[in-house]
């Protein structure tokens, strides 16, 4: 069931907070091997939504999120749990509860259980030594993305009606299209991260993770604390940067999304090519987070750096060797690379592109085969996404295809700012690829 269902079920009174909670808890004891959730107190919970199932019985409502069970990836602080980001080593101070938290908390959801994550968010296969993997919602063999892999696999599994992420590369999207859901990064500090664990505070962003469209903007809005009007066209202009995935896709990926391709003027969408070269955007995007991550981590690192597994600390060490100077071309570099961002996006309602190369690896891959050869499994999925993070613009993700019987999902990129363009050209294709 997805967030706006239930909650129409719970206004005409066909179910309760308590009784989605008890679903949510049946559903996580009976995938308790996908390793989703990093902490969950079942009689704390019950407690929570036994007040919010009187109190809606008494007609007394918090919020728009009156009741409905969500959870929270754990790199922002919940009110009354823990916080450890996946990761032994110490953490930089947190408050007691994040912004985007509070929001949710103050619509009336109820907050009942944190996510599973890749370590301090540095990754993106969600395979934590410290924690164990998490795995896919679909094959338990095969990895379910990161960061926020466990936030993606509990609302595949119903465990949770929606999650809330982070997304600084790819975090978001990776893990919803491994495992079929919807993943929405908004445009760059549209939701606030205060009081959240940062990574690369120039890019990091917080957004949801539900099972369709509608509810991913529903939350958008909620966590912004603004209205976010749906205004796309009837009828899409799609640009499809096919310069950008050259020997980008594996065979599978690039079959599937040509017969979209082929299927959308049909659909009555136009389909343009068009030309996004960013050819230096892995790099610069590599200096310019690791130097933030480093120095945000830099105690932690200089006096407990056993607290690190050895992959993260490695990225970390090499973050702190960046200099100022370095940093600092990355960040003139990245305006450029906005630059080729808006030419491409002119004259046309929002790129299209697939979210991975290929669909969701074995656990343990540490290379995969692409169109071009080998490449690594890093540089092989996040160049997909991490120019849309380190440029900030909004982006989501849903399922478009299936490839090896796993879903595989589709980008839609707008302009900065334009979340409700975004979302609304999303919400068309949706409609359409079901």
């Amino acid at each position: 069931m997805d967030l706006l269902s239930a909650k129409a079920l719970l206004e005409a009174g066909k179910t309760t907070p308590l009784d989605l909670l008890e679903e949510a808890l049946e559903r996580a004891r009976a995938f308790q091997d996908r390793n989703a959730l990093a902490y969950l107190d079942e009689e704390a919970a019950r407690q929570e939504a036994l007040a919010l199932t009187e109190e809606l019985r008494q007609g007394r409502l918090r919020g728009p999120l009156h009741g409905l069970p969500l959870t929270v990836k754990d790199l922002f602080p919940v009110r009354g749990m823990p916080t450890r980001a996946g990761t032994r080593a110490p953490l930089p101070p947190l408050p007691e509860e994040a912004r985007a938290v509070e929001r949710l908390r103050e619509a009336g959801a109820l907050l009942f259980a944190k996510t599973n994550m890749h370590e301090i968010a540095l990754g993106i296969t969600g395979e934590n030594p410290w924690t164990g993997p998490v795995r896919n919602a679909l094959d338990p063999t095969r990895q379910a993305g990161g960061s926020s892999g466990g936030s993606a696999v509990a609302v595949a599994l119903g465990i949770g009606l929606a999650s809330l992420g982070s997304d600084t590369g790819g975090s978001i999207r990776i893990p919803a299209a491994f495992n079929g859901v919807v993943g929405f990064k908004p445009s760059y500090g549209r939701v606030s991260l205060e009081g959240a664990l940062p990574l690369s505070r120039s890019t990091d962003h917080a957004g949801p993770i539900a099972k369709t469209v509608r509810d991913a903007h529903f939350l958008t809005e909620i966590l912004a604390g603004e209205a976010i009007p749906l205004e796309g066209p009837q009828n899409p202009t799609f640009g499809v940067p096919l310069d950008f995935l050259e020997g980008r896709l594996g065979v599978g990926v690039r079959k599937a999304f040509q017969r979209l391709l082929e299927d959308l003027p049909g659909l009555r969408a136009e389909v343009r090519e068009v030309s996004l070269p960013l050819r230096s955007a892995y790099e610069v995007y590599t200096r310019l987070t690791r130097y933030e991550a480093a120095r945000i981590h830099e105690k932690a690192l200089k006096e407990h750096p056993e607290g690190f597994s050895p992959q993260v600390r490695l990225a970390l060490e090499e973050g702190l060797k960046l200099t100022e100077k370095d940093y600092r071309d990355a960040v003139a570099e990245r305006e450029a690379l906005r630059l080729e961002l808006a030419k491409a996006l002119r004259g046309v309602d929002a790129l299209l592109l697939p979210t991975q190369p290929l669909p969701a690896p074995p656990l343990g891959t540490e290379v995969v085969e692409l169109e071009s050869g080998p490449k690594s499994h890093r540089e092989a999925f996040i160049t997909l996404t991490l120019p849309f993070s380190l440029l900030g613009v909004p982006t989501l993700t849903l399922t478009f295809a299936r490839v090896e019987g796993m879903p595989v999902g589709v980008q839609v990129v707008g302009p900065y700012g334009e979340d409700g363009r975004v979302l609304a050209i999303g919400g068309w294709l949706e409609a359409r690829l079901r």
